[in-house]
């Protein structure tokens, strides 16, 4: 990260608190001194999306990139921001720049393959999720997500697979518990 990029620590304070109404505020008061700190325009947008305000979310975000803030961090939550706003491809790319940045990141990968499954490219979504997997067996978010998509196509076999592979994992997952039952059901 660019050193000459330092945050205000009363705005950093209240985001690590949690309270982000508070962190809103103390970011746009700093940013009014330093409107070209990158840094400080990113957390504005983190805030924003910790407040459910995705489309202002992503306006922070792009301007601290158009700034030259390009850490990982700020695409993959672009990339959650976009899904929120049903902007698909801009999810994917966001994703795929998070990768490009920094690709051994499961977070990254999880995040593309979500915006791929939520733009209903589930060959490609199926790719990237046993691409977590195979780095990670123990994700189960993304054995979960991959189960679905696996019973939304109909192959409740390989649904179940992946369901009884959370559950030796995490003899307590009710979500997967419950779905595999009703899998198990029909």
């Amino acid at each position: 990260m660019d050193g000459t990029w330092r945050c205000d620590a009363e705005a950093d304070d209240a985001m690590e608190r949690q309270d982000y109404r508070a962190g809103l505020v103390l970011h746009q008061r700093f940013l009014e001194k330093e409107p070209g700190n990158a840094l400080a325009l990113y957390h504005l947008g983190y805030a924003y999306g910790q407040t459910g305000d995705h489309r202002k979310e992503v306006v922070y975000y792009e301007k601290a990139i158009g700034l030259g803030f390009e850490q990982d961090l700020v695409f993959f939550n672009a990339g959650m921001a976009y899904g929120e706003l049903n902007q698909g491809e801009k999810s994917i790319r966001a994703f795929k720049k998070a990768l490009d940045i920094d690709p051994a990141s499961n977070d990254n990968l999880f995040g593309l393959a979500m915006a791929y499954q939520r733009n209903a490219n589930d060959r490609l979504a199926e790719r990237e999720f046993l691409k977590v997997i195979e780095s990670d067996p123990g994700h189960l978010d993304a054995r979960l997500h991959l189960s679905m998509l696996y019973a939304d196509r109909g192959d409740l076999q390989s649904a179940c697979v992946q369901l009884r592979k959370i559950l030796e994992l995490d003899p307590t997952h009710q979500i997967a518990r419950e779905f595999l039952e009703s899998i198990q059901n029909q």
